[in-house]
C-alpha cells in the first residue's frame, strides 16, 4: 500500500527516496519523445537542487512520492498520451486505488518491494477553465492531471541533470535527463503549497532549499533577476506574500510564532513535549523566521518590487 505522508523527518529514509528516484527513471524510460516535456516538482527535487555534501550541506529528508507536471501544450496530442498510458502500464505502473476502492486517473503507483509502493502524481497548470484542485482527463479515463496554480512556471524555470539509477524489476542501470523545478520555481511552488495545505513537509522543504541551494544572497538574486525580467510576476508576488504571512513578524505576532516556522521545527524535531525538544523547536522557529525575513529583505532592497510594478504599469 502507498504510505501516508509522514509529518516528521523521522518518517523518511534514504532507501525510500532512492526507490522514488528508481521509479522516476523507470517512468522516464516509458515516455519516449515526450520525456523532454515533463518537469519534476515536489519532494524529490531537493535531491538535485541541494545534493548532500557533508558537513556543509546535510542530507535532505527525502520523499515518498514523485510529482510530475505535464505540459498543457502537449495535452491536446491524444495519440501521444494514449501511448504514454500504455507505456506506463508496460513499465509496471498501475492506477492508484483509494481506500474506498475507487481508481484514480491522475495518481499512479509502482510496486518497489513486496509491501511497498511509490506514488506518482500527474499535475498540470491551473487556468480559468480548470481551477486549482480540479482534475482534467488527458486521455479518456487512462491519464488525467490535477490542476495546480502556477505549476506551469516550471516549463520556463527549470534545471536538468543526468541521473543514473537501477531500473525496477531488474532492468539494469539507465541514465535519463531529469528536468526539475529550479530554485525559484521550487520555492514559489512550495510557498504556495504550504500556504494552501499547511503541510509540515512543505515548510521544511522550502527552508532546506533556501538554506542549502547556495548563499541566501544567491537565492534571493534568483528571485530578483526573474522578477526584473517581468515573467510570472503573479506567481512570484503570491509566493513572497505567502512567505511574509506565514513566516514573518506582523499584526502583533512575532515571526517565530507563525505557522511556517512552527511547521518546519515540528517536522525537524518532532512533537515530543519534553523541555529539551521544546527548546530545540523554539530555536529552530526563530532561526527559520529570521532566515525567511532576511531573504525577503534582500529581495525588497534590490528594487525588484518597484521594477515589477513598472512592468505591470507599462503593459496595462
Amino acid at each position: 500500500m502507498v504510505a501516508t505522508k509522514p509529518k516528521t523527518a523521522d518518517g523518511y529514509d534514504a532507501d525510500r527516496t532512492l526507490a522514488c528516484e528508481r521509479a522516476l527513471v523507470t517512468l522516464l524510460r516509458g515516455f519516449g519523445t515526450l520525456k523532454h516535456t515533463l518537469r519534476l516538482v515536489g519532494g524529490l527535487v531537493p535531491r538535485y537542487l541541494t545534493p548532500e555534501k557533508p558537513p556543509d550541506v546535510p542530507p535532505h529528508a527525502g520523499t515518498t512520492d514523485v510529482d510530475i507536471v505535464l505540459n498543457l501544450q502537449v495535452l491536446t496530442d491524444d495519440e501521444a498520451y494514449r501511448s504514454l498510458a500504455k507505456q506506463l502500464k508496460g513499465r509496471g505502473f498501475t492506477r492508484y486505488v483509494n481506500e474506498e476502492g475507487k481508481a484514480s486517473s491522475w495518481r499512479w503507483q509502482r510496486q518497489v518491494s513486496e509491501h511497498e509502493y511509490v506514488l506518482v502524481e500527474f499535475l498540470r497548470d491551473a487556468d480559468e477553465k480548470l481551477p486549482t484542485g480540479k482534475v482534467a482527463a488527458v486521455d479518456g479515463e487512462d491519464i488525467s492531471a490535477l490542476a495546480i496554480k502556477h505549476a506551469g512556471i516550471v516549463f520556463d524555470w527549470f534545471a536538468e541533470k543526468e541521473i543514473t539509477a537501477e531500473l525496477l524489476d531488474g532492468g539494469g542501470k539507465a541514465t535519463e535527463t531529469v528536468r526539475f523545478a529550479d530554485v525559484t520555481a521550487f520555492l514559489v511552488l512550495k510557498s504556495l503549497a504550504f500556504d494552501d495545505r499547511a503541510e509540515n513537509k512543505d515548510a521544511a522543504d522550502l527552508v532546506h532549499v533556501m538554506s542549502y541551494a547556495g548563499t541566501l544572497e544567491w537565492v534571493a538574486q534568483q528571485f530578483i533577476d526573474k522578477r526584473k525580467a517581468g515573467q510570472h510576476l503573479e506567481a512570484i508576488d503570491s509566493a513572497l506574500d505567502a512567505l511574509r504571512r506565514r513566516f514573518c513578524d506582523g499584526e502583533d505576532v512575532e515571526g517565530h510564532e507563525r505557522d511556517g516556522p512552527v511547521a518546519c521545527a515540528t517536522f525537524m524535531h518532532g512533537t515530543d513535549a519534553g523541555a529539551e525538544t521544546s527548546d530545540r523547536r523554539i530555536r529552530e522557529q526563530r532561526h527559520v523566521s529570521g532566515k525567511v525575513t532576511e531573504f525577503l529583505r534582500l529581495v525588497e532592497a534590490s528594487g525588484a518590487v518597484a521594477a515589477a510594478a513598472d512592468i505591470r504599469t507599462d503593459s496595462a
